[in-house]
């Protein structure tokens, strides 16, 4: 067969055989970049193609989005300590007292801005700074919603886990009615059978319909869940642990989760968490474990520490965990690769 790289003087045969490997090195890097950034292949999987070619500075267990999403940003982020803030006073700073929403934080996470944490306030800007009368006011993250960002809708499995539910409108009626992603399963976990409950019959949508009224008012009443949502809702009455129990009605939730429900990196889910204490040790252990923060995609957990601002509340009994160690949980969770956000 005929060569034609044969046919060149040495000289040219070198020559020619530098630009061969100069234009294959061109073209895969532009198919890695048009595969990265310019086409709908899933953000969960994007990442493996660039590990190759990713700093060898960056923690190796990290996810892998998060390593593509610190390739992109500030050196700084590249380190810990840089998703621990300290509080610093600014003078005329508007996230003093002014504003009811939080300030950026100033590592972004899986590619998103998401909200600083304010420690100094209990992690509850709204109620600290006496905006709103509630202590559980939410309203300082709707601003910083996951699904606000990224559409998730082309997931076939979207999965809401509610660990401490306490009654149905708590925390299921909050996200089932305030974020933005229609959740294909629900599961709820409430030791106390008698706090949660599911509506026993689904709202009657179509009867709640009401004629054009002046006032633009479309409904004759505030809207409920209606029947095919309570339908996706499964309440489990046990304790969320880190190991299973029988006897003491305690699950392993990272096995539930794994084995149980089989949910994966292509499954979108939202974890919310408020176990009294026992998130500490499940925590450090999803930190541990590099496929969590590939399944769930937001965390919303409530960090239990003692201080004496929150005495009132009896969280005394969260004894010796401070609220440093708990702003340190939730940035190490950061820094680990969770969208994570303080629930109140």
């Amino acid at each position: 067969m005929f060569d034609p790289l044969k046919s060149l003087v040495p000289g040219r045969q070198v020559l020619s055989r530098t630009l061969i490997t100069i234009n294959l090195a061109l073209f895969s890097y532009i198919l890695i970049d048009f595969l990265l950034y310019h086409t709908d292949y899933p953000v969960k999987e994007r990442p493996s193609l660039l590990v190759a070619y990713s700093s060898p500075s960056v923690n190796p267990s990290l996810g892998s989005r998060q390593t593509t999403d610190r390739i992109n940003e500030n050196s700084e982020c590249l380190h810990r300590d840089a998703y621990y803030e300290i509080e610093e006073n600014h003078g005329e700073n508007p996230w003093n007292q002014m504003k009811w929403m939080g300030e950026p934080a100033r590592c972004k996470v899986k590619g998103h801005l998401i909200e600083k944490l304010d420690d100094i306030n209990n992690f509850r800007r709204g109620f600290s700074l006496r905006f709103v009368d509630g202590v559980e006011d939410r309203t300082h993250v709707l601003p910083w919603l996951l699904a606000s960002k990224e559409s998730f809708h082309q997931r076939k499995r979207r999965v809401y886990l509610d660990f401490g539910a306490n009654r149905f409108s708590t925390s299921v009626g909050w996200f089932l009615r305030m974020y933005p992603c229609d959740f294909t399963e629900v599961h709820a976990f409430e030791i106390n059978s008698k706090l949660l409950k599911k509506p026993e019959k689904g709202f009657p949508e179509k009867e709640n319909w009401a004629d054009a009224t002046a006032n633009s008012t479309r409904v004759k009443r505030m809207p409920g869940v209606p029947q095919w949502m309570l339908d996706r809702i499964t309440t489990y009455n046990k304790y969320v642990s880190d190991a299973d129990n029988e006897g003491n009605q305690a699950i392993n939730i990272t096995r539930f989760m794994k084995e149980d429900l089989k949910l994966s990196a292509q499954d979108f889910v939202l974890v919310k968490m408020d176990i009294e204490g026992s998130e500490w040790p499940i925590l450090n252990n999803w930190m541990d474990d590099p496929e969590m923060p590939h399944i769930i995609d937001e965390l919303f957990v409530e960090i239990h520490y003692s201080h004496p601002s929150m005495t009132a509340y009896n969280w005394d009994a969260f004894k010796p965990k401070s609220r440093d160690e708990a702003k340190r949980l939730l940035a190490d969770l950061r820094w680990k690769g969770f969208y994570a956000h303080f629930w109140p």
